[in-house]
């Protein structure tokens, strides 16, 4: 049983198989579910084995055509939508040194409205969005364009003998074949061994890679049914949050006030101006990925990214001079998200809920995350042991950690005792209030810096959108996205008490 489990094999047996009463005869599982399992009494004139039925699950495997929209972005294309952005850009945009004296909510909503717009009716007219059907296909990565070469070799080759039918012909065909299939058989262990070499510093990916190789992860990526309609999901994600908020609001005492962590440090006033080489950098380094808010496709974004730049800085620079957040940055697309590949998709709490931002606010919140994490690091605010959402504090030093903490104080001979506490929802259930308070009074962070997160996390909002279909906009009321730059860190800061 210890060999079976140590290859990830499942033995569904559990009663004798013979008619000594041992059990010989087994069914191993791997990756595959089965039922109605029954072993038949023992019938003399067969077998001194007992007859074994059951039932084998298969996964639908029927690949259905995806609808989806996209736009031509050929070479002339692309150099058409290059000339005409600086004049539609200069129209509203308007280069200025003081942001704070000329420009209020209202009228920095107004810019980045009125750019989005122009930008994406620009593109509109020479590039149209238009539906196509994609097949749906298994995933082969493995299958390289040598793979391909030598199947259709093969093939060619199947086609002249089975014309001909001469000798010659034949041979040909057999030794093409045969290579073409030895080619087959080792391109899977070679495609992911270079991807493990080359991606061996990169532990997340190494994670779902060998998580595809050993849990049997099905090649087709997973459907959402058409059965669950984005109202079913939205209603389904408010309803739980706010079951979770009632029960703690139920079960704990009202937080007292929060103390300063040290109130002769330097505070957090104001965010300072970025600069265009700063601004180029952050774009260059993102990837991307664009939202179904983006007026343009992020690809197309940044191959014009000196284009707009100087308007993209104008548009930031005002953000943090005046402490406030453009309120079309505020309006997240959920994207429910199968928590694991082999739980069931029809049913909604297998889901958790993905924000997806435009990418202009992404790049807003990087320049303020930058600043806010140099503060908080040059004044040693991190929680020491803090092991999550930082860089080189990961699940690695906190294994390390702890580890070299049992070992210890076994070698002390005390005892230990390993407390492990499950936060369901925990990003969605944050509290503003409580967490703006921590920003003030534990971190000293006030002004216009102050107006922005008040300004961040006031006035949010999202909306479901699958199977091409988007529900109504709902208020967010606690939490921060899920898929955001700033979350996991604001997520940190909220937990700072926690380790007093």
């Amino acid at each position: 049983m210890s060999l079976i489990d140590s290859v990830g094999f499942f033995q569904t047996i559990n009663e004798a198989t013979h008619r000594l009463n041992h059990t010989l005869d087994l069914v191993l599982t791997y990756g595959l579910d089965i039922n109605e399992l029954k072993v038949y009494p023992e019938n003399p004139l067969l077998s001194d084995h007992f007859l074994i039925s059951f039932n084998i699950i298969l996964e639908d495997l029927a690949l259905c055509n995806k609808i989806v929209t996209s736009r031509n972005l050929s070479n002339s294309a692309v150099a058409k939508f290059k000339e005409a952005i600086p004049a539609a850009l200069n129209s509203v945009h308007h280069p200025i040194n003081n942001y704070d004296i000329n420009y209020n909510p209202s009228q920095l909503d107004l810019l980045v409205d009125s750019s989005a717009s122009l930008l994406k009716s620009t593109l509109d007219s020479i590039a149209p969005l238009r539906e196509k059907t994609i097949k749906r296909q298994r995933k082969a990565p493995w299958f390289s364009s040598e793979t391909h070469t030598l199947k259709q070799t093969t093939r060619k080759l199947e086609r002249m003998w089975r014309s001909n039918k001469t000798e010659e012909s034949r041979i040909l065909w057999q030794e093409s074949h045969s290579k073409y299939m030895t080619a087959l058989r080792h391109s899977p262990s070679t495609y992911y061994s270079s991807l493990i070499e080359e991606n061996k510093n990169n532990p997340r990916y190494l994670f779902s890679t060998v998580a595809r190789l050993t849990q049997s992860q099905s090649s087709i990526e997973p459907m959402i049914p058409l059965a669950l309609s984005c109202e079913d999901f939205m209603t389904f994600f408010n309803h739980k949050i706010h079951k979770i908020r009632d029960k703690i609001s139920h079960s704990l005492p009202s937080p007292g006030p929060a103390v300063p962590l040290n109130v002769n440090r330097p505070n957090l006033n104001c965010f300072t101006h970025i600069g265009l080489q700063e601004l180029n950098s952050i774009i260059s380094s993102s990837k991307p990925s664009t939202c179904l808010s983006d007026p343009i496709p992020t690809k197309l974004f940044k191959e014009v990214v000196p284009l707009v730049c100087p308007s993209l800085l104008e548009t930031i620079n005002i953000s943090l001079s005046i402490g406030y957040v453009p309120q079309s940055f505020k309006v997240a697309v959920i994207k429910p998200l199968l928590k694991k590949p082999t739980l069931d998709s029809s049913t909604l709490a297998n889901y958790r809920p993905i924000s997806n931002l435009p990418f202009i606010s992404k790049i807003l919140e990087k320049v303020v995350a930058a600043q806010l994490c140099d503060f908080l690091q040059n004044n040693s605010l991190f929680e020491d042991f803090q092991s999550g959402f930082r860089a080189q504090h990961s699940t690695e030093t906190a294994l390390v950690k702890v580890t070299n903490d049992l070992l210890w104080a076994s070698d002390e001979g005390r005892l230990s005792v390993l407390v492990l506490l499950d936060l369901s929802a925990a990003f969605d259930t944050i509290d503003h209030y409580i967490l703006l308070e921590r920003l003030e009074e534990l971190l000293v962070i006030t002004g216009t810096a102050l107006n922005w997160f008040k300004s961040y996390l006031s006035d949010r909002y999202q909306f479901v959108h699958v199977n091409n279909k988007s529900s109504v906009y709902t208020k967010v009321s606690y939490g921060v996205p899920q898929g955001s730059v700033l979350g996991p860190i604001l997520f940190c800061i909220y937990m700072i008490p926690l380790v007093y």
